[in-house]
């Protein structure tokens, strides 16, 4: 095989191999984007609407404070009773659809079990501020009818916030791991093919640069004509083996000019 022939399929294989290597890292980053995507439609979009709705059913509380506390002044009753409707109807919503994306069982029943007591919770506000108003502001009595009936819904959804938080947590570390390993996966491939690119590499460039010496020293003897015992031994299809064989043409003709000349002389003799 021809030394040119030989580099060019060397160079072809280096390109070939980065070539692949861009193209399974391309690969590989593509497969850990759409994880990702996955991942934060599903577990951080849901641990997301769960914060949410956990602060909404905060503030949802807060609202009957203000009521509570400010409700006697017309203006306030109505911006407090206005804020803590939207709030409950928030919390409500947000629950709703959480409950539909939700895969965990555990996390379902806790988040089923908020949404029954937090309905029954409206009522008994709705119930607490009749009497509010009716009594003419009496927020004692208002707040003894629901005093501690958040409690139970609010340790029921912080329950679901840990496990979606949890949860996540999980995934996320899964991918990482997954990262990981394929990211040592692809560096030890590409160590590995550069090793072996590089030893093919040497060992051509070895065996042409040892055959190439071989060859200057016969050449150095040739010049100067010592040709007793010299034996041009260089195999080869390539441009080494053909300078190789070029050379035993040459001491072929310097064996015949010294064979006439060793004739002449006898002659002349």
């Amino acid at each position: 095989m021809k030394i040119s022939l030989k580099l060019t399929l060397f160079l072809a294989g280096v390109v070939a191999l980065f070539v692949g290597l861009a193209d399974a890292l391309i690969g590989q980053t593509r497969a850990l984007v759409a994880s990702y995507d996955e991942l934060l439609k599903t577990s951080v979009k849901q641990a997301d609407l769960a914060r949410v709705t956990q602060v909404d059913f905060k503030k949802q509380v807060q609202e009957w404070k203000d009521i509570l506390l400010r409700g006697h002044n017309p203006q306030d009753l109505a911006k407090y009773s206005r804020q803590f409707h939207e709030a409950e109807a928030r919390v409500h919503e947000n629950s709703v659809a959480l409950s539909k994306q939700l895969k965990d069982p555990a996390a379902s029943q806790l988040l089923a079990e908020f949404v029954v007591q937090h309905d029954a919770l409206g009522k008994k506000y709705q119930e607490a501020y009749d009497t509010y108003v009716g009594s003419g502001f009496d927020f004692k009595a208002a707040d003894k009818m629901v005093r501690g009936m958040d409690r139970q819904p609010t340790n029921l959804f912080d329950q679901v916030v840990a496990r979606l938080a949890a949860q996540t947590e999980r995934s996320v570390k899964a991918q990482q791991a997954v990262a990981a390993h394929k990211q040592i996966l692809a560096l030890a491939i590409a160590g590995g093919s550069l090793l072996l690119l590089t030893v093919a590499g040497l060992l051509v460039v070895h065996n042409v640069t040892s055959r190439l010496g071989c060859l200057k020293v016969i050449s150095d003897k040739l010049a100067k004509g010592k040709i007793a015992g010299l034996a041009i031994e260089i195999a080869g299809n390539d441009e080494v083996g053909e300078f190789g064989q070029s050379l035993k043409g040459v001491q072929a003709e310097i064996e015949e000019l010294a064979t006439a000349k060793t004739g002449q002389s006898t002659i002349l003799s």
